[in-house]
């Protein structure tokens, strides 16, 4: 652990949340992990910590993508479910040094602000890390989707091979949604380090109605008495919308 920087905001930075790119071009690599961090921050401190996001924190990791130190990074704020209200990510490849990375923007920031940085500390009452392996998707622009909605399942370590086996099915039903428009994509994420879930499929939408009508598709495809349905110990639900601008 690197003593240059505080701890708390060593792991804000060691999050930036789902997405592989931002509006820039951040598609030189082909990401395959995730830092993912959930936190909480008083509703009244959104605005003030999205402004310091914005200014300070944005321009650094944008210089990374490009000179190849990640592949990509993004915020979402919180709209149904959950016990955060931010959601935030970095993405890299196998290579990349999580910590590395975060030391570097910490580092930067504290020169450019220092109070600021110190005050972006502050506004974090709680949080969580996890580390996630990218798997199976079908998704160019996560960060324009105006919804994410996340999946989290447990499911026991000796049955993931039959359970990958039931999913196969799906993911040309979801295929054939994107093409009708109603989801904008989705992706597989298998655990890597952290939280309490071991597999998540997430699922990204630009309208809210469609939600509902995907959720209705998905269980024509796997009722309650499929087998499928034997194999989660344990689920959960999240979802995810688009930061707005504050400031």
């Amino acid at each position: 652990m690197y003593r240059s920087v505080p701890v708390v905001f060593h792991a804000v930075l060691l999050s930036m949340s789902l997405t592989f790119s931002t509006a820039c071009a951040q598609d030189a690599q082909d990401p395959t992990r995730l830092m993912l961090s959930f936190y909480n921050v008083l509703y009244s401190d959104i605005p003030e910590w999205q402004a310091h996001y914005n200014n300070n924190m944005v321009p650094v990791m944008e210089q990374m993508v490009e000179d190849g130190s990640l592949a990509g990074f993004g915020v979402r704020m919180h709209h149904t479910g959950g016990k955060y209200n931010l959601r935030m990510s970095l993405t890299g490849t196998d290579d990349t040094d999580f910590e590395e990375v975060a030391t570097r923007i910490a580092t930067t920031i504290a020169e450019k602000d220092p109070e600021g940085m110190e005050r972006t500390e502050r506004m974090i009452l709680s949080h969580y890390d996890e580390i996630w392996n990218l798997g199976r998707r079908n998704l160019e622009t996560p960060n324009d989707a105006a919804y994410i909605y996340e999946n989290f399942f447990q499911v026991n370590r000796a049955d993931l091979g039959r359970w990958n086996e039931l999913w196969e099915p799906l993911f040309p039903v979801f295929d054939g949604l994107m093409s009708q428009g109603l989801m904008k994509g989705y992706l597989v994420e298998e655990h890597n380090m952290g939280g309490e879930y071991n597999w998540k499929v997430l699922a990204f939408f630009d309208e809210w109605d469609n939600i509902d009508d995907v959720q209705v598709l998905f269980f024509e495809n796997v009722p309650l008495d499929h087998e499928f349905w034997t194999f989660p110990i344990a689920h959960r639900d999240e979802i995810w919308e688009r930061m707005p601008e504050m400031n």
